[in-house]
């Protein structure tokens, strides 16, 4: 089966206005720890704007600040991926669609409680078939034993194996790494939900404000 691209493209009526909301202040931390950062955004779509998934099949630009990821999500798992695995499913009338799955076992910094969960994506290849969406991560960051920060939600149509999504693809997943100051979330720019790179303990308390406000 050829493989099939889909690119996130928004229709016209549905395109681009933010909803300016506050955002939190968050400490920015030392230009030296952006040096990895930097790798990765070379591989992310220009201007940085998170893809939000909006139905099975199509992908939208939308820029999230955190207060409205945080609004949008009910699940944000400070954790390890401890599986990836891939699903392929094909809706009624459509084509195949496939699907990575990831596990990652954590904290959820909503509630502060432990806290496992399976967070899909669209694309992925499974069983040699393959199907690349330009929202989704790059690889080398959904690796397995990564540790991540990933925003999640529920998610509706996407076959009888998954319940839950990474809200706006690579837009909802952060990778983690310890420091001199502690452990940091790299941010992805601007247009993300966590811009730039943040200690871990100024983010929960950053999305904490942005919880209790839901």
């Amino acid at each position: 089966m050829p493989e099939l691209l889909i690119l996130a493209s928004c229709p016209k009526h549905a395109s681009a206005q933010r909803t300016q909301s506050a955002r939190p202040s968050l400490p920015l931390l030392n230009p030296d720890l952006t040096r990895n950062t930097m790798k990765l955004h070379h591989l992310l779509l220009a201007g940085a704007a998170s893809l939000a998934l909006v139905q099975v099949g199509r992908a939208c630009i939308e820029e999230l600040d955190l207060a409205q990821m945080v609004a949008k999500t009910d699940a944000a798992v400070r954790g390890t991926i401890t599986d990836v695995r891939t699903v392929r499913y094909t809706p009624p009338g459509d084509d195949r669609l496939i699907f990575t799955v990831l596990t990652v076992e954590g904290t959820d910094l909503y509630t502060g409680q432990p806290r496992s969960i399976e967070a899909a994506f669209l694309g992925g290849t499974h069983e040699g078939d393959s199907m690349i969406v330009t929202s989704m991560p790059a690889p080398a960051e959904y690796r397995l034993g990564n540790e991540v920060l990933v925003f999640s939600a529920p998610v509706e149509g996407w076959g009888p194996e998954i319940e839950r999504y990474v809200y706006a693809s690579m837009g909802g997943i952060f990778r983690a790494v310890e420091s001199r100051r502690g452990e940091v979330i790299l941010g992805k720019g601007q247009g993300f939900a966590v811009e730039q790179n943040v200690r871990l303990a100024d983010l929960q308390t950053a999305i904490a404000k942005e919880a209790g406000q839901k």
